[in-house]
């Protein structure tokens, strides 16, 4: 086995630090799969419920209920409500 400056021991023979940089890069996760917690009201209660999604999680909610929201204005403007 070869040791690494940082400790990590590797049964490849390391090529240098760059070898070093790429292992890091394949472990940080993206932005997109970032874990993102919020405190939501609950309807009917004073109390709060924590959410937690991904950050794409919570983008496609967001676009889902742009979507819902303009359907509405939508549907609204075609009944005459």
């Amino acid at each position: 086995f070869f040791q690494a400056e940082d400790g990590i021991r590797d049964s490849v023979a390391s090529r240098g630090l760059g070898d070093v940089y790429k292992r890091q890069k394949d472990n940080v996760t993206s932005e997109l799969d970032r874990v993102i917690c919020k405190n939501l009201p609950v309807s009917g209660s004073h109390r709060k419920q924590r959410i937690c999604r991904t950050k794409l999680e919570w983008d496609e909610s967001r676009r889902r209920s742009r979507g819902d929201a303009q359907y509405e204005q939508k549907l609204k403007r075609t009944t005459g409500d």
